[in-house]
């Protein structure tokens, strides 16, 4: 009974989590495209669009509220790794700042939404209403691979660096990597490489999970007797 108030209300929070996060991205965009084009940069097509391993936040976290099944547990899967991981180093680097001052709505929207995506995820696996499996880490590659879809022809077209899997941006040795690469003519070979590298994060945190869960298993065990 207890866990399954527990699930309810999560299950409440994340349908209202997931119409605010929604409705934020598109104020997001709305005051980036002025803020764009008010500062003489113009409006900013190879960047401003919601194609960023990030953006997927977004779209996991309705299809996590509102749907069910299979699609349902791919979403809960890339919010409790990915997603998570994504949002914690999102909130350490600050990634707002390097684009927008400190006291705009740019800066202070990228720390919450960040915030927002590591602390989802943490809600999601302390509460046990997602139980992370090994099958997840293909699971949660599956939404990633999806925008790569949409990500990977945008980038090529402007160059830009949606789900960095075109430059690597930010990112030790991969931005390297995609220099060497590209040099070579063989980018499309890194736009690969970073994609399937997004499986290792998945690896990690499931790892982490059931390391652990097994250690206070034993705890349970070991007190029971």
């Amino acid at each position: 009974m207890l866990r399954k108030a527990k699930h309810e209300k999560v299950a409440k929070f994340l349908k209202i989590l997931s119409i605010l996060v929604l409705v934020f991205e598109i104020v997001k965009i709305t005051w980036e495209s002025y803020w764009d084009i008010s500062t003489g940069r113009g409006f900013n097509y190879g960047g401003i669009l919601p194609l960023y391993t990030c953006s997927l936040y977004i779209y996991t976290m309705l299809i996590a509220a509102w749907g069910k099944g299979r699609a349902k547990d791919v979403s809960l899967a890339f919010i409790s790794t990915i997603g998570m991981v994504s949002g914690a180093i999102g909130v350490v680097y600050c990634n707002g700042l390097n684009f927008y001052p400190f006291w705009t709505f740019g800066a202070w929207y990228s720390l919450l939404f960040h915030y927002l995506m590591f602390v989802t995820g943490m809600i999601v696996i302390s509460t046990g209403y997602k139980k992370l499996e090994w099958k997840d880490i293909y699971m949660s590659w599956i939404p990633m691979v999806l925008l790569s879809v949409i990500a990977s022809p945008v980038n090529y077209a402007y160059g830009a660096d949606y789900m960095q899997i075109y430059e690597g941006s930010g990112v030790p040795i991969m931005s390297t990597l995609a220099d060497k690469l590209a040099d070579l003519n063989l980018r499309p070979v890194f736009t690969i490489i970073m994609l399937a590298s997004y499986m290792i994060i998945s690896a990690f945190v499931i790892s982490i999970v059931k390391l652990v869960a097994t250690i206070c298993s034993k705890k349970d065990k070991k007190v029971e007797q």
